[in-house]
Parts: C-alpha cells; sequence; structure tokens
C-alpha cells in the first residue's frame, strides 16, 4: 500500500467534504442588522467622448489638429493629460497655426490635406514652427520632413531610438531604448504604420532598419526658435489607448516588480519636442509639491493573519507620519481560501486605520481570481442574500462583479462610516466593464493592473469597457511593486532603482504590500519610508486621486505684457494644493497666489480654488 497516496487521498477527500459541508450548511449571517445597499446601482451607457470635452489651453499650448474625429485622439488626449502637457484641440487649420507646435493626427496626406493647407503648414515651420505629422505620405511633403519615401505597412514588431540630443536623456536604459509593439513569438503579432526611408535623421527605427520618427531642422536667424518638422509612423493614440487598457499581450518583459516606460517615453519625446519649438512651455509635474515621484503605500488585506496584523503596519507608517491605503477584503463566507474573518468586531479596526489617516478601501468579498469572468451582475444585489462561494482557484459560485463592488463598499460604509472610493481586485482580475462598473457603484479610483501590463508609470483616466472612445469619471493607478515574486526585501535595492527610474519624470510608484507577516515585509515597508521620506510624496490611493482629479481638469496660458513679463494664467474645477508647474529656464516667480515657492524650474503652488494669476520677470 502506497502510504502518501493514502495519506494525500484522505486529506484531499476530507477538504472536499468540508466544502461540502459548508455549501451545504450555510454560516448565520455576521451582520444580523445589517441589510444592503438599498438603492439601485445603474450603470453609466458609454457616452462617445468629443472633442469638445476638452476645453482650450492658451496659446503656447500644443495645437493638436485633428483630420479624423472617429480616430485615437482620445489616447493622445489622456496620455498628454497624465505627463502634463498642455494642448488644444482643433478642426481648423487657421486655428492650429496660431500655436507654435503643431500636431496633425491621424495622417497628413496628398489626399486628406488641400493643397493650401500643405503650403500653410510649410510655411509654418520655415517660419520658425514645430509641426508634428503623423502617417505622413505624399502631398509632397517628404522633403519637408527629411525623407525621401514613404510607406504603409501591415505590422511591425519593434521600435529602437538611436541617441541624438532630444533622445539621449530619454534613453539611458535599455528598457527606454526599445518599444516593442508585437510579440517575438508570434510572428502575426504587431503594428500597422508607415515607414520612412531616404531619411535625413531618425529618431527611432523599426526593427526592419526603415524610420518611424524622422526629424529635420532648420535653422533660422530671424525667428525666435528654429523651424522643427517630426514625421512619424506609429499611430501613438491608438497604441496608448491598448496599453491604459490592458490590451496587448505579452509585451513587457515582466508582468510587474520593473521599470517598464514604453508609454511614458512616447509622452516624454513629445514633450521634449513641446519644449523645443514653445519658449513659453509651461508643463503640469504628476506629483504634488515638487517631490520627486509619489509613492502609494498600499495594503492588501485578504487574510485571518492580514487583519489581525493591521495595528502594526499603521503603528509604524504613523511613527513616520505617512498615510497608506489599506484594501481590505469583507470576506463573511468561509469556503476554499479561508475562513470568515470580517465581523462587526472589525469595527475597530477600521476606526484605528481612520483615526490614523489611512484609507479604507474595497477589496471585493470572495477575493476571486474568476471575478474578471463574473456575470455583471443585476445592481441589486444585497447582504446578507449575496453569499460568493469560492470552490478552488478558478471556481467561484454565486457571485458578480456588481455584488462584489456594492456588498463590499456597503459593510465597510457601515462599519467605518467613511465613505469608500477606491476598489482593487483580489489577484488584479480585471474585467472588461470594471470603469463604468466603478462608477455606477460609486468608486472613483481603481488599483487594478500593474504598471508593466499598463507601460506607464502615471495615473490615467478609465475608458467604458477598457476601449477606445469613451472616457468614464474614474482613474486607475497602476500597481508598480509587489511582495509574492520573491521576498520583498531581499529585492529592496531593485525596487530602490526603479523608484528612482521614474522619479526621472515625477511618475508614480504603486507598493502593494500584503499584511499577513510581520517579518520582511513590515522590515521592506519601514526601509522604503526611511529611504523616501524626504524624495517621494507619500499619499493614500483617495488622496493623490482626488488631487489627481483637480489636477486633470488644469488649464493653462501665457501671455504676455508690452515690457516682456510673463503671466501663467491656471484655471482648475476643484481645489487643488501644491500644484506644481516646470516652468522655462530663467523665469522669476514674482507675485500672483499665497503660498507659492520657485524652486529652480518647479513652481509649487499654494491652496489654489478655481483660477490664479502667476507673475514673471524672464
Amino acid at each position: 500500500m502506497n502510504l502518501k497516496l493514502l495519506v494525500g487521498g484522505t486529506v484531499a477527500i476530507a477538504g472536499l467534504a468540508v466544502l461540502i459541508w459548508l455549501r451545504l450548511a450555510p454560516e448565520a449571517p455576521v451582520f444580523p442588522d445589517l441589510t444592503g445597499p438599498s438603492h439601485t446601482s445603474v450603470v453609466p451607457a458609454a457616452t462617445t467622448t468629443t472633442l469638445a470635452d476638452y476645453p482650450p489651453n492658451g496659446r503656447q499650448s500644443m495645437a493638436i489638429w485633428v483630420k479624423d474625429p472617429d480616430s485615437s485622439w482620445l489616447g493622445l488626449a489622456l496620455g498628454f493629460k497624465s505627463i502634463g502637457l498642455p494642448f488644444t484641440l482643433v478642426t481648423d487649420i487657421n486655428d492650429a497655426l496660431t500655436h507654435r507646435v503643431v500636431l496633425v493626427y491621424p495622417s497628413l496626406t496628398g489626399s486628406n490635406t488641400t493643397p493650401e493647407a500643405l503650403e500653410q503648414l510649410r510655411d509654418h515651420v520655415h517660419q520658425g514652427g514645430t509641426l508634428l505629422g503623423f502617417s505622413v505620405l505624399g502631398g509632397g511633403m517628404p522633403s519637408l520632413f527629411g525623407f525621401t519615401e514613404s510607406e504603409e505597412h501591415a505590422r511591425r514588431q519593434r521600435i529602437e531610438f538611436n541617441p541624438t540630443p532630444l533622445t539621449e536623456t530619454l534613453i539611458s536604459t535599455e528598457v527606454e531604448r526599445t518599444i516593442q509593439l508585437g510579440n517575438p513569438a508570434a510572428a502575426d503579432s504587431g503594428l500597422p504604420g508607415v515607414h520612412y526611408l531616404g531619411f535625413d535623421q531618425a529618431l527611432a527605427q523599426f526593427e526592419d532598419g526603415s524610420a518611424v520618427i524622422t526629424h529635420k531642422s532648420y535653422q533660422l536667424e530671424e525667428a525666435a526658435t528654429d523651424g522643427q518638422a517630426y514625421a512619424f509612423g506609429l499611430d501613438i493614440g491608438h497604441f496608448i489607448l491598448r496599453a491604459y487598457n490592458g490590451r496587448f499581450s505579452n509585451l513587457a518583459d515582466t508582468y510587474v516588480n520593473a521599470y517598464q516606460p514604453q508609454v511614458d517615453t512616447l509622452l516624454r519625446l513629445i514633450t521634449r519636442i513641446y519644449q523645443q519649438g514653445e519658449p513659453d512651455a509651461v508643463i503640469l509635474s504628476p506629483t504634488p509639491h515638487g517631490r520627486d515621484f509619489t509613492a502609494l503605500m498600499t495594503h492588501d488585506v485578504d487574510f485571518t493573519r492580514s487583519i489581525n496584523n493591521i495595528p502594526a503596519y499603521v503603528a509604524l507608517e504613523k511613527s513616520y507620519d505617512i498615510p497608506a491605503t489599506y484594501f481590505i477584503q469583507t470576506k463573511y463566507v468561509t469556503d476554499y481560501n479561508d475562513r470568515r474573518f470580517f465581523d462587526p468586531s472589525r469595527a475597530a479596526t477600521l476606526t484605528l486605520l481612520l483615526e490614523n489617516g489611512m484609507e479604507v478601501a474595497s477589496h471585493s468579498v470572495a477575493h476571486s481570481n474568476e471575478f474578471a469572468r463574473m456575470p455583471l451582475g443585476t445592481g441589486l444585489e444585497q447582504y446578507p442574500d449575496y453569499r460568493p462561494f469560492v470552490r478552488d482557484f478558478s471556481t467561484v459560485e454565486n457571485a458578480s462583479i456588481m455584488g462584489e463592488l456594492r456588498v463590499s463598499k456597503f459593510l465597510l460604509e457601515s462599519l467605518s462610516d467613511t465613505s469608500i472610493v477606491s476598489f482593487r481586485p483580489g489577484h488584479l482580475s480585471l474585467p472588461e466593464a470594471l470603469p463604468q462598473l466603478l462608477v455606477a457603484n460609486g468608486y472613483r479610483y481603481s488599483s487594478s493592473i500593474t504598471a508593466n501590463e499598463a507601460m506607464t508609470h502615471l495615473p490615467y483616466r478609465l475608458t467604458h469597457d477598457r476601449t477606445y472612445g469613451s472616457q468614464v469619471n474614474a482613474f486607475e493607478f497602476p500597481v508598480t511593486i509587489e511582495d509574492e515574486y520573491g521576498r520583498v526585501n531581499d529585492r529592496f535595492d531593485e525596487i530602490v532603482t526603479v523608484s528612482n527610474q521614474v522619479a526621472q519624470y515625477q511618475g508614480l510608484v504603486n507598493l502593494m504590500i500584503h499584511t499577513d507577516e510581520l517579518g520582511e515585509k513590515l522590515t521592506f515597508v519601514q526601509r522604503y519610508l526611511a529611504h523616501f521620506k524626504d524624495q517621494a510624496w507619500f499619499d493614500t490611493v483617495s488622496g493623490y486621486g482626488d488631487w489627481w482629479a483637480a489636477r486633470n481638469s488644469a488649464l493653462i496660458s501665457v501671455s504676455t505684457s508690452a515690457a516682456g513679463a510673463r503671466q501663467i494664467t491656471v484655471t482648475v474645477d476643484h481645489r487643488i494644493d501644491g500644484l506644481t508647474l516646470r516652468i522655462p529656464s530663467g523665469w522669476q516667480y514674482r507675485s500672483g497666489l499665497d503660498g507659492t515657492v520657485q524652486q529652480g524650474d518647479r513652481l509649487i503652488l499654494g491652496s489654489l480654488e478655481n483660477q490664479t494669476e502667476l507673475l514673471f520677470w524672464p
């Protein structure tokens, strides 16, 4: 007799018996006095986002001449908002040419642009303006952009940046130098576009050596800036939307815990082009209060021991006066994953969190890997009738996405008397409908995808059904670092390196640390807080989210007085503290808003409501 087989079989049968017993004899409700939520969650319909949804910035902003409103221009808008590049969407060339820097999207061809308009664009460059043309084909324009031929192609798989004065500070690592467009293991993967031949200078090339970004400069003695012409062969708007929505498969080197800035590198390049061509370029920093980057210390609480360990993590973070977000699973059903642990006694834990400046957020009810494949639900799910049951890692019963969102939020709010606005799914299991379902249930902030999958280390606005034409009123804060791929404290130096790489452009480092033990994970948190407490801006997801939403509404306009003084007008929809502007070198702040401080090229604004005017003397 094989004793190992006998013992293993006996354990398996016993485990199955326990599950059957639990399924047939459900536990009594842990909250006998609670029923809810009582309202119906209504999913907002998809509404096409239009150019009019983006109010214009000032004349110093980049003009985007949108030649096809049905194109992926929304990807450019979302990306430019994230990197902080002010832009104005136009449909008339005459409006575009009132700006020094003009981007023509999605294509510039002899068939979609009149000869008169093509000549106006040539004159703009020859008079010191900057022109970025996408998918440039014919129209007598190749010589303006510095190439002889352009051809459409069905797919290319890789972009390699070349070291040039404009790109050299963007490609300090191999991962910045290369952008994958397709999976090398899949010959039929990749993206369509346009490639350029016979080029003078290529900022970047496809894997076959043809150019994807060309550049030609025109030195002009009498103009304030030299003329610049750039031709792009990749639809960056479409690329950004696919990345933000997790629609690429296996393009990043790793799933998480690494620096993967493919989207950000493209955005930074276009920002550099804008700054080169616009003497009055003002950029919005992605991080508050002039800090080098934003760090979100977030904790997943999805295990009995995890919720019991919360006080130790709170005490540590409070000792550094740093807030954190605790994503708490409201587990009230014993099943395959664990025994139930969320009950009335946990109200004291939630109170402890809130009294110490921490955020309480939802981590679902069932914490099932099948969250992405659950039915949407009805929007009527209520505790105690909603009882999801996890049978095994890949099976969950009586569960819905709506139920997970509604009931977890209801229970957390009932026990804490605070509004729950942030959500993270178990296992980062990501449904296509999550963006609009978050909005339907009162959530504003999501942390549901890794930065490597989204190819960005910046927050961004979500879109309906994770598709390309309808934005929703919710934002994603992708996960940068997690603690399950090896001991996190042993990876401390690697994580410091990633954080410093993200700090190159004041990006986001979102750390996901489980509270299931009080050893090396707690030690890591202490080391990270001590190392970066004076360099990073630490906040909760909702705290940074509120700041980000206000920043997302910001409009910038620059004007010049007869005496040469510059005035920046900043307008926001919501109050914001610590909004940070990157201003041109040599500008000196004089007056405007109480509490505003200049640190080199960073201008840290005081508390701003509605609008302010800031005076400078270059």
